[in-house]
């Protein structure tokens, strides 16, 4: 089954979660995210000497700047990954919601047949009473006329 969602972009991860994203893939996603919030935040300790030129510095500060460009970055997709999971648990609610309800429809489907063969079976008892007194009037009626015809021939 887990096959299935694959195929159609939908995951399981290790707490039976519907996920949009493979849980390997997510996992080493947030491994990297860890790593490079890890460094960036720790600014390395450079002592300058006096002796080299200003050149260092300034690559230094441009790679500190591209740095902090690139978790910006970093956190805006993080942002938007963490959007789009409330989105995709609120559609997983609303399909379990609806699923429910089709539970519920079944159900009630199946009650109201249960009800219409028991009224089918009811009908059919009565049925067979009415065949059966059917029978007995026409037994009835049989042995009248068979009186009624032997009084006219006796008289």
């Amino acid at each position: 089954m887990g096959e299935e969602f694959g195929k159609s972009g939908l995951f399981i991860d290790d707490l039976y979660a519907l996920r949009v994203i493979d849980p390997e893939v997510a996992n080493e996603t947030n491994e990297l995210k860890d790593e490079c919030e890890q460094f960036t935040d720790s600014k390395p300790k450079i002592k300058r000497n006096p002796n080299l030129s200003s050149a260092p510095t300034v690559l230094i500060a441009s790679i500190l700047q591209e740095l902090a460009e690139f978790r910006r970055i970093i956190d805006q997709f993080a942002n938007i990954i963490e959007t789009f999971a409330v989105e995709v648990d609120q559609e997983k609610m609303r399909a379990v919601g609806v699923q429910n309800m089709l539970k519920t429809f079944s159900k009630q489907r199946e009650s109201e047949q249960q009800q219409i063969q028991s009224e089918i079976i009811e009908k059919m008892v009565e049925l067979d009473k009415l065949k059966i007194e059917y029978q007995y009037l026409q037994r009835v009626e049989s042995e009248q006329q068979e009186m009624i015809d032997t009084f006219y021939q006796h008289q």
